[in-house]
């Protein structure tokens, strides 16, 4: 009796740590098999925020906007500007020695933005709105430019207007200058730098940049 006692122990003893080993890797296994429904979870979390925030929280451009002085730039002349949508392009120098050009475009819109001008340009019209911008898209860098193509905007970017808009072909964001460069469409969700304009004769100049 003792003799089967003694061999009974220590088998029971295995056993029982037997079990507790597979009990653990059930957990484990358990833990694993959730381990994709979670991550499936969190990246349908983190899309459904990032739709929220791309569609629905793209950001006004500030109505006061605050330029940071760069050089006398010339842009253009006014007689560039003769019809509404007369668009030029130009680059305005860095504020530091050894920085890139910001890449820009001045453009006659149909009526006032802030941040823009009005003037008489002497063209046989009463007035004219330009306004500028910086061609760096705030999504990731790319060069936007002016798109006069509606049909195109509508169709290729997703973005139902009547008017031109500046686009970037990269990712498809779309901005109005008609609201101050604001994003409309696409991932960006901050405006469009604006830029400085003054009239110096019969020349446009560009002297800033909106600070960030």
């Amino acid at each position: 009796m003792d003799d089967e006692r003694l061999h009974e122990g220590p088998a029971g003893g295995a056993r029982g740590g037997a079990e507790a080993v597979d009990e653990k890797r059930r957990k484990v296994v358990q833990w694993l098999w959730r381990l994709p429904v979670i991550a499936v979870a969190a990246g349908g979390g983190y899309g459904l925020y990032e739709a929220i925030r791309v569609h629905f929280r793209k950001l006004e451009a500030e109505a006061e906007p605050e330029f940071e002085a760069r050089p006398a730039t010339p842009v253009a002349s006014l007689a560039t500007f003769a019809a509404v949508w007369d668009s030029a392009e130009f680059e305005l120098p860095s504020a530091a020695a050894g920085e890139p050009p910001t890449p820009a475009l001045a453009v006659r819109l149909p009526g006032p933005v802030p941040g823009g001008i009005a003037l008489d340009t002497g063209l046989n019209v009463a007035s004219a709105y330009l306004a500028a911008f910086s061609r760096v898209c705030t999504h990731q860098q790319c060069i936007v430019s002016l798109n006069r193509d509606v049909t195109a905007i509508n169709i290729g970017f997703n973005h139902q207007t009547d008017s031109p808009a500046l686009t970037c072909a990269c990712h498809l964001s779309v901005f109005d200058p008609r609201q101050g460069g604001k994003a409309v469409s696409g991932p960006a969700v901050r405006p469009l730098p604006r830029v400085r304009l003054e009239v110096r004769g019969d020349q446009l100049y560009a002297t800033g940049i909106e600070r960030a």
